[in-house]
């Protein structure tokens, strides 16, 4: 049997939890565009990530894979021992005792942020939080000026426009991508002549040095400062806070449970990466011919993870299209929502961390909020990610 699913249209994606749950039940592994099988089932995807020797990561976004060196490939995109070093650096710049060491700041700039609305009675999560706070927390991590942080934001929106179907954005965004980039390359070449360097991320990408005494490459220290922290750290975010605010409001009693309860806030934050986790599917690329469910996968052939499917598997979890705040600790090593193994979001720590501080400042100062009347989810146009455009709320 054949299950019309296209995870790469927007179109589909939009609504597609019914289509994912028959592929679930009745073909699992399904091949759903030619080249591309759509693993449906957690235990699968979780078999996958446990075999990175066989299945090496796949490439984000498939258009310009064959126009990148190596050097211009994301953390996402590489396998060991490439992976490796790269991770081990960006790791230890949000390895959990530095997030814990950050708390204090974090919480400050959620309820500085938090003080500009709260008085008000409306705001867009998003706009008004959402897209301020991920740029405000890693910006002093990055070692970039601090007229760069305002940027992040558009910076990764521009980055993530390159499947636009417009060529005209597309041409304009990757103009824009060009000039911050070119910026970040004179930064990185001052950093390297500096004889006198900060303590922070670019410094430690700057003086990474491999077993046989090799630097980084100037591409590999941009694309890794640019596209894994910079977007990597700005788009999931902001995608995580709006559904979080918009899961909460949409819920009836949610709310408010989690205000006269706040140690819900990080089952409310663990149960929407499960629910509507940012990010939807990634890729991996099985090296040699495999069988998975009795499905003959070919070497080279793209395997797509569905996170959005396994998330809500039912054999995992129960009555998983609703969300709940009484799924219990174990939640945050169920879900799918920052990956799973070796290619586990390197800023998940962070990210959790952004994401409670953030409903504990709101939940401070707003005792009750609701969705604005007329108020409609409309998705982000970019098919691996869920998130909104707005959620207007009122309180």
């Amino acid at each position: 049997m054949t299950i019309d699913y296209n995870p790469f249209d927007p179109a589909v994606v939009d609504d597609h939890l019914s289509t994912l749950a028959k592929l679930r039940h009745e073909t699992p592994v399904s091949e759903v565009v030619p080249g591309v099988f759509y693993l449906a089932r957690h235990h699968d995807i979780i078999d996958v990530c446990r075999a990175p020797s066989t299945f090496e990561q796949g490439r984000f976004i498939p258009l310009d894979i064959d126009t990148r060196t190596d050097d211009q490939l994301n953390l996402g995109e590489t396998n060991p021992p490439q992976h490796t070093r790269v991770r081990k650096i960006l790791a230890s710049t949000m390895s959990p005792p530095k997030v814990r060491a950050l708390e204090p700041a974090v919480r400050k700039v959620c309820a500085e942020i938090v003080d500009r609305f709260a008085d008000r009675g409306h705001a867009d999560m998003i706009a008004d939080l959402g897209v301020p706070l991920p740029g405000a927390v890693i910006g002093p991590l990055t070692g970039l000026p601090p007229e760069y942080h305002g940027l992040f934001r558009r910076y990764s929106d521009d980055y993530m426009a390159r499947t636009d179907p417009d060529p005209a954005v597309v041409a304009a965004a990757a103009q824009r991508v060009d000039e911050f980039d070119a910026a970040a390359r004179e930064l990185i070449r001052e950093r390297f002549a500096s004889s006198d360097r900060p303590k922070d991320l670019l410094t430690d990408l700057v003086e990474s040095v491999d077993d046989e005494g090799n630097h980084l490459s100037e591409d590999k220290i941009l694309v890794h400062l640019t596209k894994d922290m910079i977007v990597g750290g700005t788009e999931t975010t902001t995608h995580l806070i709006g559904n979080l605010f918009y899961n909460l409001c949409n819920t009836p009693g949610a709310y408010e449970r989690v205000r006269d309860d706040r140690s819900l806030v990080p089952i409310a934050v663990e149960e929407t990466l499960r629910i509507s986790g940012p990010v939807q599917i990634l890729f991996r690329v099985p090296n040699a011919d495999v069988t998975i469910r009795e499905t003959a996968v070919p070497a080279g052939s793209v395997v797509a993870l569905g996170y959005a499917s396994a998330n809500r598997d039912e054999d995992v979890f129960a009555d998983p299209d609703t969300f709940s705040l009484d799924r219990g600790d174990d939640l945050r090593h169920k879900h799918f929502g920052f990956g799973f193994g070796i290619h586990l979001c390197v800023g998940a720590a962070l990210a959790r961390l952004e994401a409670v501080a953030a409903l504990d400042a709101v939940l401070d100062r707003i005792p009750s909020m609701r969705l604005a009347d007329g108020y409609c989810y409309e998705r982000v146009q970019f098919f691996m990610m869920r998130g909104p455009t707005r959620v207007d709320v009122v309180f």
